[in-house]
C-alpha cells in the first residue's frame, strides 16, 4: 500500500523539478529582451557630432515619418516604452533596429 504512495510523490516531485528549469528559462528570456534607445535629433546639431545620427532621421522624409508611425502603431511593446520614457509619439521620425534586436528611436 506504501509503495503506490510513494511512487506517486516521487513522480509528482521529479515532473515539478524537470518543469523549474523550463520556468527558468523564460524568466531569463523574458528580463533579457533587448530595450529601447531614444535619441533625439535636436541634441545633435553640434558640428562634431553631428554625423552620429544617420541623414535619413535628421532630415526626415514623410514617408520615413509614416514607417515610423506605423511600425510603432503595430508594436505595442514598442508604445509602450515610448509612453514609460514620455515621448510624444507624434514627434517620432524613425525607428531602427539594433543589432541586439532593440530598437533606436529618433525624436524630433
Amino acid at each position: 500500500m506504501k509503495t503506490p504512495i510513494v511512487l506517486a510523490l516521487a513522480a509528482s516531485l521529479s515532473a515539478g523539478i524537470m518543469a523549474a528549469p523550463a520556468q527558468a528559462q523564460r524568466a531569463n528570456h523574458q528580463s533579457a529582451l533587448p530595450g529601447v534607445t531614444v535619441i533625439f535629433v535636436k541634441d545633435y546639431y553640434d558640428p562634431s557630432d553631428y554625423n552620429q545620427i544617420p541623414q535619413r532621421y535628421r532630415h526626415a522624409s514623410p514617408q520615413t515619418i509614416a514607417r515610423a508611425q506605423a511600425e510603432i502603431n503595430a508594436d505595442s511593446r514598442l508604445r509602450a516604452a515610448l509612453q514609460g520614457k514620455r515621448v510624444q509619439l507624434r514627434n517620432v521620425v524613425g525607428v531602427a533596429t539594433a543589432l541586439n534586436g532593440g530598437k533606436i528611436v529618433y525624436v524630433r
